[in-house]
């Protein structure tokens, strides 16, 4: 796939990248799709392979409900569960930026997806330069700090005590962003840490409709 390269010395280029990430913002990243995308109102979104079944439900609801919303969806969409919500996603009407773990040239739209490309919908993002053609742990982690990063808030699904996930979720938090988080049990760790609780249909509130307008601090 083909797109435009951004350096980090240009005025497209992301300012949160460079104000969160430091010396480790990369140097440049390669964008298929509208850019304006970067500078909506948006939410990084993770999924743990790991979730409990009954969390899988409820993110799917919450999902369900956020994709008629005024946000854009930032994700590596790459675990199952977050192909799922891009599916989900594509048949409303928020925007969708697709983080990619390895290079925009050595990644191939999926045709399923096209659609939403087409409609100037989705943005597809790298970090990373031609000669990284492989998803690797390492190229994982670094694209989930990028999306985060790009992001205004964040939601994660579930955090297991002591995971990788839960780590993350601190690192984010230490950023001064606003971390969401299924309302469950499972989750009492990182919402003692100041992740904010909530339900499926606190989407409703958090982000408004396109005509709406936003009243998402009653919640905060």
């Amino acid at each position: 796939m083909d797109g435009l390269v951004i350096a980090r010395d240009e005025a497209l280029y992301p300012a949160r990248l460079q104000a969160l990430l430091g010396v480790d913002a990369p140097p440049c990243i390669a964008v298929a799709g509208p850019v304006a995308a970067l500078a909506q109102h948006s939410l990084s979104l993770f999924c743990s392979i790991h979730c409990p079944g009954a969390m899988i439900l409820q993110t799917y609801d919450f999902v369900s409900r956020l994709r008629h919303h005024a946000v854009t969806v930032i994700s590596g969409f790459h675990a199952p569960m977050e192909k799922e919500c891009l599916r989900t996603i594509m048949t409303g009407s928020a925007g969708v930026v697709w983080c990619l773990a390895k290079s925009l040239t050595s990644f191939a739209l999926p045709r399923e997806f096209q659609p939403l490309f087409d409609a100037r919908r989705l943005t597809v993002l790298s970090p990373f330069p031609e000669s990284v053609t492989r998803i690797t742990d390492e190229t994982a982690r670094y694209r989930n700090l990028v999306a985060a990063a790009l992001a205004d808030d964040a939601f994660l699904s579930y955090a297991a005590p002591a995971s990788h996930t839960e780590k993350f979720c601190h690192q984010l938090m230490a950023w001064d962003k606003t971390v969401f988080t299924l309302d469950a049990p499972e989750n009492e760790g990182i919402i003692a840490r100041g992740a904010h609780a909530i339900r499926p249909g606190d989407a409703n509130t958090l982000w408004p409709l396109p005509s709406e307008t936003n009243t998402r601090d009653t919640l905060l």
